[in-house]
C-alpha cells in the first residue's frame, strides 16, 4: 500500500488520480497524526510524505517512525526545500527527496524501484 500525507487537497486529488491509473493503491492523509492514529505502516508499504504539514512536520513523523522502529521505505515530496529538511531525511534514510511540481515519470520509477513485493 501507499500512504501519502500531504495538507493540500489539489495535490491529494492529483496523486490519487495519477497513481491510480498506474493501477497503485493509494490512501491518504491530510495530517501526519491522522495518519499515525490509523495505520501501522508495515515493511511492504511505502510513504509519500510532505515536509511542512499543520501540527506534526514531515521532519517530526519521520523521527517518529525511527523511535518506533517502522522501517517503511518514505519518499518526501515538497515545495519547500531547504537545509533543515534535506538534512532530517538524510538523517532518516528518505529513499527520495523530490521538489513539488515533480515529474510523475521519475516519481513512479522511484515508487516502483522503492516498493517492496
Amino acid at each position: 500500500m501507499i500512504y501519502l500525507i500531504d495538507d493540500d487537497i489539489s495535490v491529494r486529488r492529483g496523486f490519487d488520480i495519477f497513481l491510480k491509473s498506474a493501477l497503485l493503491e493509494l490512501i491518504s492523509f491530510e495530517r501526519a497524526e491522522d495518519f499515525l492514529s490509523m495505520i501501522k505502516p508495515k515493511f511492504n508499504d511505502l510513504v509519500i510524505l510532505d515536509m511542512h504539514l499543520p501540527g506534526m512536520s514531515g521532519s517530526d513523523l519521520l523521527q517518529k517512525l525511527n523511535h518506533d522502529g517502522i522501517t517503511v521505505p518514505v519518499i518526501v515530496v515538497t515545495a519547500f526545500d531547504d537545509a533543515k529538511s534535506r538534512e532530517s531525511c538524510r538523517k532518516y534514510g528518505v529513499k527520495a527527496y523530490l521538489r513539488k511540481p515533480i515529474d510523475g515519470e521519475a516519481l513512479l520509477d522511484i515508487i516502483k524501484f522503492n516498493l517492496p513485493t
